[in-house]
C-alpha cells in the first residue's frame, strides 16, 4: 500500500507523457507498473482504493487457517482481473519493455521475466512477485516455486545494466537516508521455512542486499547515471495500510514529488552521458522498488 506514492509518480509521468524504453519492477511495483505500461491512467488508484475499502483483503483468521493474510484470489482474480482489468492489448502494443523480478525460493536467487504470452501468464507472474513471505503462499510457475521479487533483488536495476543501459530513473517508497535493518522475525522465518534453507538465507540477509544496492545507486547518482524520486520524509503508512485518507495522501505526495522534480528530471534525461571506449549511449529506464 506504500506504493500509492509510486502510483502518484507514475500518474504524473502519464499526464506529462513521460515514458521509458524499459521498466523494471518487483513486488507491488510489478502490479502498478503493468498499468503504467498499458497507459491506464486511473486503474492503479482504483485498485488501491478498492483494496483499502474491501473488508476481506486482510484477515487474521485466514492467516491462522490458511497461512495467508492477504486474499490473493480477491486481489488478483476479482479486483485486478475482473473489476479493474488490465488492457492487455495496450500492454502488448506499448513501446516499453517490462521486467518483473521474482524469487526462486528453492534455489534462493532472483528470477526475472520479460516475455508474457498472454494476460493470465502476466498476472500469474505479477502475483508471484507480490507474494510476501508468510503473508501469502508461494506460486508454482513452470515447475518453480516463486515469491516476492523484493526478497532476492529489492531494487531490480541489475537486469537493466546487463542489457547495457546506463541511465536510470529510480522510484522508491523509502525516504533518502533510509537504512534497512535486520528483521526481528528471522527466528520465525527459520522455523516457518525450515524446509527452504536458501529462502531463509535470503530473508536473513535481505537488509544487507538492500543497503548495498542503495549505496551502489548513490555512487551511480554521483556519476550521472541515476535519478531518484522518493519521499522527503518517512511515509505515514504501513504496507498493509487500509486508511483511504492516508492512501490518498501518499498518492498526492508522489504526484507532487514528481511534479517538483520534473525540470531536474528533464535535464537528467536530456543530458548525454559520455560513454566509455566499449559502450555507446542508450535510452533511460525506470526502476520501481
Amino acid at each position: 500500500m506504500r506504493c500509492a506514492f509510486t502510483v502518484g509518480v507514475l500518474d504524473y509521468f502519464l499526464d506529462r507523457q513521460v515514458t521509458f524504453p524499459y521498466v523494471s519492477t518487483a513486488s507491488a511495483g510489478a502490479l502498478i507498473g503493468s498499468s503504467y505500461i498499458a497507459r491506464q491512467r486511473e486503474r492503479n488508484y482504483q485498485l488501491l482504493e478498492a483494496l483499502g475499502k474491501h473488508p476481506d483483503v486482510i484477515s487474521l483468521k485466514r492467516m491462522l487457517k490458511k497461512r495467508e493474510l492477504f486474499s490473493m484470489d480477491l486481489i488478483f482474480d476479482k479486483l485486478a482481473n475482473e473489476q479493474f482489468p488490465l488492457d492487455f492489448s495496450s500492454f502488448l502494443q506499448a513501446d516499453s519493455g517490462f521486467i518483473i523480478g521474482t524469487t526462486d525460493i528453492d534455489k534462493g536467487r532472483p528470477l526475472f521475466h520479460d516475455t508474457f504470452t498472454n494476460k493470465e501468464d502476466l498476472l500469474h507472474i505479477i502475483r508471484a512477485s507480490c507474494s510476501l513471505p508468510v503473508l501469502a503462499p508461494s506460486i508454482d510457475y513452470k515447475g518453480k516455486l516463486l515469491m516476492d521479487g523484493g526478497i532476492s533483488d529489492p531494487i531490480p536495476i541489475r537486469p537493466l545494466m546487463k542489457l547495457g543501459l546506463n541511465k536510470h530513473v529510480v522510484v522508491l517508497t523509502r525516504h533518502r537516508g533510509y537504512v534497512k535493518t535486520s528483521s526481528k522475525g528471522n527466528w520465525f522465518f527459520k522455523y516457518f521455512f525450515r524446509n527452504k534453507p536458501e529462502l531463509v538465507k535470503l530473508l536473513r540477509d535481505r537488509h544487507l542486499r538492500y543497503n548495498e544496492t542503495i549505496n551502489d545507486l548513490l555512487d551511480m547518482e554521483q556519476s550521472g547515471h541515476v535519478f531518484f524520486i522518493q519521499p522527503e520524509e518517512p511515509l505515514p503508512a504501513s504496507r498493509i495500510e487500509k486508511s483511504s485518507e492516508k492512501l490518498k495522501l501518499l498518492y498526492q505526495q508522489g504526484y507532487q514529488r514528481a511534479e517538483k522534480n520534473f525540470d531536474a528530471l528533464q535535464q537528467f534525461l536530456e543530458q548525454p552521458i559520455r560513454p566509455s571506449v566499449h559502450e555507446s549511449p542508450v535510452p533511460p529506464t525506470i526502476t520501481t522498488g
